[in-house]
């Protein structure tokens, strides 16, 4: 067998799936013998990652399918007190094991030192569901288990009762679900999943998660099939859990001479709604490309493309009063297998700095793209024009890392202070000197 992979880390989320799990990040593909698996990881953030999985059965056809982002919170002891492993579904994953059948199959994904996660499907007539989930875990590892007492493997099987879903459907759930045994706890989110694919061809038609129905809706019934036994799910959630600060990475724009001629620093967050939920993704740049163009007259574009599905597009342009300023931002983010969240502003003035310089912002800012989306930057420098020798000339601070504006604010505030005392020492002396005098 051949493996070829490319991801990223990140966080959690939970919700399960029918054979299929999705979400905005990496992709990785592996290819076996006689089950291929194409697998896309996403969000390079410590604790929130997306794995997309495609199981082909023996006529190299995708049988099974699943996008998700899941995470693990395990207690463990060291030396009798109770330590936490939090750790992700990760970039790597092995399926051996995996197969597809007429009315069961399973999805096993091998990762890390000798950890699995396995999720189970069956089939009555025209419906499929998940009936359970299986977690085992290593405590030899000490990357994930340091300093752990016990040794050896444990394993965690989650029964789990997904409502029914029609053949030809595929599942999905944007909300977070849990499940909890034993000490462990794994968070699933932005699940997209479909089991027993006719033709190796996934479906456009959807079957939602009640978590994801408004409580107002009605959940719809469909084809007039009627739901297995309703899986019992966590409350919708519409904010996910706070993110740690995005990574900080350069990235570079080189023109036919191979000389570098855009170069931008940058943390990065894309946060944005979609359907009434609100979600946040950190770039991260171990699964990232940088593309773009140069000015050729008075515009230059910078392309990060993260390959778990999010590609933004920055736009400079040279104004009439020889600066330059970020002018248009576009995203597009692949929520799962048939929709796609857009969203662009050509009319922005960001970033600005006169021609020769660079800009800088090291501090966290949140810059308002559309009603629906925002970017967020962290150690921010960039210059898309007149790059000299593939470096950054002068910088020119935004105002939240401007310090010295600040000076004259303290000393014209203490400098108020003082007169304000010298005023009222002023009057308190004045009355005193008229206690006990009389005008005759």
């Amino acid at each position: 067998s051949s493996e070829r992979a490319a991801g990223c880390a990140s966080q959690p989320a939970v919700v399960i799936v029918c054979a299929c799990v999705s979400v905005v990040c990496g992709v990785i593909m592996y290819r076996y013998a006689c089950v291929a698996v194409v697998l896309i990881l996403g969000c390079g953030i410590p604790l929130f990652q997306t794995t997309d999985v495609s199981i082909l059965d023996k006529d190299n056809k995708t049988c099974m399918y699943n996008n998700m982002m899941v995470n693990f919170t395990v207690l463990y002891n060291v030396n009798g007190t109770n330590s936490t492993a939090n750790f992700v579904l990760p970039e790597t994953v092995n399926t051996t094991g995996s197969k597809c059948g007429e009315k069961s199959s399973v999805m096993i994904l091998h990762f890390g030192n000798g950890h699995s996660w396995s999720i189970h499907f069956i089939r009555n007539n025209d419906t499929y569901k998940s009936d359970n989930i299986t977690f085992t875990y290593n405590l030899n590892d000490p990357k994930i288990f340091p300093n752990a007492t016990e040794t050896g493997y444990r394993t965690v099987e989650n029964e789990y009762k997904m409502k029914g879903i029609p053949i030809n459907h595929y599942y999905k759930c944007m909300s977070n679900d849990k499940l909890v045994k034993d000490g462990v706890t794994q968070t699933f989110w932005n699940v997209t999943s479909q089991a027993f694919i006719k033709n190796g061809e996934l479906s456009q038609n959807v079957t939602v998660c009640d978590a994801d129905i408004p409580s107002t809706t009605v959940p719809p019934t469909t084809n007039g099939t009627t739901p297995g036994t309703n899986a019992t799910t966590a409350a919708p959630t519409t904010t996910p859990p706070p993110l740690p600060n995005p990574e900080t990475h350069t990235y570079n724009v080189s023109n036919a001479n191979n000389s570098v001629c855009l170069m931008a620093t940058m943390g990065m967050r894309v946060s944005y709604n979609y359907h009434g939920k609100e979600f946040q993704i950190n770039i991260e740049p171990n699964r990232t490309t940088a593309g773009g163009k140069c000015a050729e007259s008075n515009v230059s574009s910078l392309t990060l493309n993260d390959s778990n599905g999010v590609v933004i597009n920055f736009t400079f342009i040279k104004s009439d009063s020889k600066n330059f300023f970020l002018q248009e931002v576009s995203v597009q983010i692949k929520v799962d297998v048939s929709e796609t969240f857009k969203q662009t502003n050509n009319t922005l003035r960001y970033w600005e700095a006169s021609l020769g310089s660079s800009y800088m912002c090291n501090k966290m800012q949140a810059y308002p793209i559309t009603a629906n989306l925002s970017l967020t930057a962290l150690d921010l420098r960039v210059q898309p024009f007149n790059l000299e020798n593939d470096k950054y000339a002068t910088a020119q601070e935004c105002s939240l890392d401007d310090t010295s504006i600040l000076i004259p604010i303290i000393v014209g505030a203490a400098l108020a202070g003082l007169i304000l005392i010298v005023v009222i020492a002023y009057v308190i002396g004045r009355r005193k000197t008229h206690v006990g005098y009389h005008t005759l």
